[in-house]
């Protein structure tokens, strides 16, 4: 069964207050912002604040106290960038419980505390054993808010996602579904900046969407949503040829609004002859 909200928190910060070694705790992430969506799906973003980080590093499955694990990563010792167990940097845990709770556990030693001050996400102060000045506590939104591009910016996202369309043009031709899958990912990654560019421009660049764009739906209309839903292809060729071509068209759209908004330059000559270039391939593939 999974266990609430409540008890999760009472869980951490009875951990914090019976252990002399941990100093302070804040929660950050979606749970610290009120515009997020909070659910049973929420994780808990939680940073404890210890006097020698090398006490809790030596046995990293002490953990296991907040509950039965299902599965654990450790992304500061990973195979590329191992973690030197010897020093104070800071160590974290990715905690997956069996019972469908999560905690993203973050360790700082409280020799690093002159970092903390420079946060400026969304975090609460769940105790400050010491009173340390560097705990601020954080409740604007601002840092995730979507960035104004600069004109370099746009005109090389444009090009970007213009150039790798002829990379999935290719893949398709080809019948290479894995690298034409893969590409077409790399040229939606170029759309949706572009679609979170229109939606900063209508909101003043004063929201956000987001980790992974996951709120778009909040500032989309049903039909744009509709519209954004049906780029998304399967695994059939014909189709992702159908979808490329709608998501060209819809962020060409884009990008024209966007440009016009900023006052910025729109090649659309570059726009259409690499459209033309890809009916092409898609004509001579269909032969």
């Amino acid at each position: 069964m999974r266990r609430s909200f409540d008890e999760m928190m009472d869980l951490i910060l009875e951990k914090a207050r019976s252990d002399e070694r941990i100093r302070a705790v804040t929660m950050e992430g979606s749970r610290a912002n009120a515009n997020a969506v909070h659910d049973a799906y929420s994780d808990f973003d939680i940073s404890y604040y210890v006097r020698d980080i090398r006490d809790f590093t030596r046995d990293i499955n002490w953990v296991e106290c907040f509950g039965e694990i299902l599965i654990m990563q450790c992304p500061d010792d990973w195979y590329d960038h191992p973690y030197d167990y010897a020093g104070h940097e800071d160590f974290g845990w990715l905690i997956q419980f069996a019972d469908g709770n999560r905690i993203d556990l973050g360790l700082t030693d409280i020799r690093n505390m002159d970092r903390v001050a420079q946060n400026v996400e969304p975090r609460i102060v769940l105790l400050n054993k010491d009173n340390f000045k560097e705990l601020i506590p954080v409740s604007s939104e601002a840092a995730y808010y979507i960035k104004k591009p600069g004109e370099t910016e746009y005109a090389q996202t444009c090009n970007e996602f213009r150039w790798v369309s002829i990379y999935v043009t290719k893949g398709l031709c080809r019948r290479e579904i894995y690298y034409a899958k893969h590409t077409y990912q790399l040229v939606t990654d170029m759309f949706i900046k572009m679609l979170n560019w229109k939606v900063g421009v209508d909101h003043d660049f004063s929201v956000t969407t987001g980790s992974s764009s996951k709120y778009l739906k909040r500032f989309l209309t049903p039909e744009e949503m509709e519209r954004f839903q049906g780029i998304f292809p399967d695994g059939e060729y014909e189709q992702i040829w159908q979808k490329l071509f709608a998501m060209y068209d819809y962020f060409a759209e884009l990008a024209e609004y966007v440009a016009g908004k900023l006052g910025y330059f729109s090649d659309r000559e570059q726009a259409r002859r690499v459209r033309e270039f890809m009916m092409e391939r898609r004509n001579e593939n269909a032969l």
